[in-house]
């Protein structure tokens, strides 16, 4: 299958999507290149990994530089333009994948469903604010003394524990 190229809305004659899920930068040419000789060619960006694995690429417009996910960028180009509540979502779980046939426009909600469905949600001590492991929650789950000193023993609120003992937090532990 060829590849098709598509203009990304708010930065057509900039940069451009793929069908493969790629971002490539425009020939510009620029008055005193022109008159100079000097010629940009298109070029394929290399994406970053950023927040939990997706893909990024930093984008300048004159000399306006945005960091934007890749796959937002590829749904904007095929998709079209989402309402400002609308997340850019992956049909397979796969952050890597963003060709548009794997890619929708989703709401927050249909994201964490989403990621329950495909085994992607963060769960206690892999979140990046966690402060405690598993094995401590079971442990202040079984604990009967006040929350004050159990808080104090682990380095987190009363308000943490009561919330841990009366699971609503850590729900997916028994």
């Amino acid at each position: 299958m060829t590849e098709i190229w598509r203009d990304i809305p708010g930065f057509v004659g900039f940069y451009q999507a793929s069908s493969e899920g790629r971002i490539r930068s425009v020939v510009r040419l620029w008055p005193d290149l022109v008159l100079s000789g000097v010629r940009i060619p298109k070029k394929v960006l290399s994406p970053g990994k950023g927040y939990a694995g997706r893909l990024g690429v930093i984008l300048c417009v004159n000399n306006v530089t945005q960091r934007f996910q890749v796959h937002r960028l590829v749904l904007m180009a095929f998709k079209g333009v989402p309402a400002e509540d609308l997340d850019g979502l992956h049909n397979d779980g796969n952050h890597l994948n963003n060709r548009p046939e794997n890619l929708r426009w989703g709401t927050h909600t249909d994201n964490m469903r989403d990621k329950k469905v495909h085994g992607t949600e963060v769960l206690g001590h892999a979140k990046w604010n966690s402060k405690l492991t598993e094995e401590q929650v079971l442990a202040i789950r079984s604990d009967n003394r006040p929350g004050r000193v159990i808080g104090k023993e682990y380095g987190v609120s009363q308000v943490t524990v009561i919330f841990i003992k009366k699971r609503k937090t850590w729900k997916h532990l028994p």
